[in-house]
C-alpha cells in the first residue's frame, strides 16, 4: 500500500483555508492527519470543503481513539458519500496496513525511518509497484520488526 502523498498543507483546525486552497489546485489533498475523534471529522466534512470524489483523508487508528474510533469515523464519513479508497490511514507502522487490509481501504502512509522502532513494515516484507502485505503470521507482527524486536530484548 502506497503512501496518499502530501501532509495537510495547513493548520489542521483551519478549515476555512482549504476551500481557499482548492479553489486554486486541482490535485489531491490530505487531510485529517491531527484530528483523533467522529467530532472533528465531521467538522472537517462540514467545513473543509473537501472533493469526496479526489481527496485523501488520513486520520491516524492509533489517535482516533483506538480502532473502534476510525472505524466509526470511516462509516460515518461513507455514510455522507466518501468512498472507501479516500481513507489512507496514517501512522507510518504495520498496524495501519492491517487496517487497510482488514478494512478495504486504498492504502497507508508508511514511513520507514520516524517512530522507531515501529516503524516502517517488518523485516523482509516485499513492496512492489508500491504494494505490500501483512505479515501472514498470528497477530500484527510487530515482533518481526529488528528494531522493535531489539528493543523488546532490552525490557526482559
Amino acid at each position: 500500500m502506497a503512501s496518499a502523498g502530501s501532509k495537510t498543507p495547513a493548520i489542521p483546525w483551519t478549515f476555512q483555508f482549504k476551500p481557499a486552497l482548492l479553489n486554486v489546485y486541482a490535485g489531491r489533498l490530505a487531510a485529517g492527519e491531527a484530528l483523533v475523534s467522529l467530532a472533528e471529522a465531521k467538522l472537517l466534512d462540514r467545513h473543509a470543503g473537501l472533493r469526496r470524489v479526489r481527496d485523501v483523508l488520513v486520520f491516524d487508528p492509533v489517535h482516533c481513539y483506538r480502532l473502534p474510533g476510525y472505524i466509526d469515523i470511516v462509516d460515518h464519513l461513507t455514510s455522507l458519500g466518501w468512498d472507501r479508497n479516500s481513507f489512507w490511514p496514517l501512522g507510518g507502522h504495520l498496524f495501519c496496513l492491517h487496517v487497510v487490509a482488514a478494512m478495504g481501504l486504498a492504502g497507508a502512509e508508511l514511513t520507514p525511518f520516524a517512530f522507531y522502532p515501529f516503524s516502517g513494515l517488518f523485516t523482509g516484507a516485499m513492496i512492489g509497484e508500491g504494494r505490500s502485505n501483512p505479515p501472514d503470521i498470528p497477530g500484527i507482527g510487530v515482533e518481526l520488526n529488528d528494531g522493535a524486536r531489539r528493543a523488546f530484548k532490552t525490557l526482559a
